[in-house]
């Protein structure tokens, strides 16, 4: 919880830092619910003109995302690169256990370079850097894309690996958080049918 807090607090302090002289919006979400929002935020049916310029801020615990994690993200940036264009940009910076760059720049429809970075977090840095939540603002801003929709969107991810090493002497709630997860995923194929053929892809 305090380290929660104080992620929280370095992200506001970097809003107000970085997003002085240039229009940054900015969103901070849990991985639970990153295809709802991605769902709610790129619509196919929306008729606006404006090109995305986003760079995902995702939070590690590990040298890879462990199979729940990369699974949930895999499906949500497959949903992501068929509701934006070539012309949109998708940029992906990794903070908290360790911070850099993990793709930089790619057009929102390039699902093979989203997945790579997915699989290959870690090796796919090339310079680390201490705090990726600040990086994460000083990358958007001096990438920033005049006539576009500027984005920082922070998603935390629980390391679901030490609550298992805490819990490890019941059963039932390692089966009641995966069932939990089960219902996340059953709820966002309800909420969208394309999501079906997403997983399928």
């Amino acid at each position: 919880m305090k380290n929660l807090i104080v992620c929280i607090l370095t992200f506001m302090f970097c809003i107000a830092s970085f997003s002085q002289d240039k229009n940054i919006e900015t969103e901070s979400i849990a991985l639970d619910d990153l295809i709802a929002f991605i769902i709610e935020h790129y619509s196919v049916s929306s008729d606006s003109t404006e090109t995305k310029n986003v760079t995902f801020l995702i939070e590690t615990y590990k040298d890879n995302f462990n199979a729940e994690d990369s699974v949930i993200l895999k499906q949500a940036f497959k949903l992501l690169s068929k509701r934006l264009s070539e012309k949109d940009l998708v940029s992906i910076v990794a903070y908290s256990k360790y911070s850099g760059v993990i793709l930089n720049q790619a057009n929102g429809s390039d699902i093979k370079k989203f997945l790579y970075a997915i699989e290959n977090p870690k090796s796919s840095i090339k310079t680390f850097e201490e705090d990726g939540i600040e990086l994460a603002y000083k990358f958007a801003n001096e990438n920033f894309v005049e006539d576009s929709e500027n984005s920082v969107v922070m998603i935390r991810i629980p390391n679901k690996d030490k609550e298992v090493i805490k819990t490890d002497t019941s059963e039932n709630v390692d089966k009641n958080s995966k069932n939990k997860s089960n219902v996340v995923v059953l709820t966002a194929i309800a909420l969208l049918p394309e999501l079906i053929s997403v997983i399928k892809d």
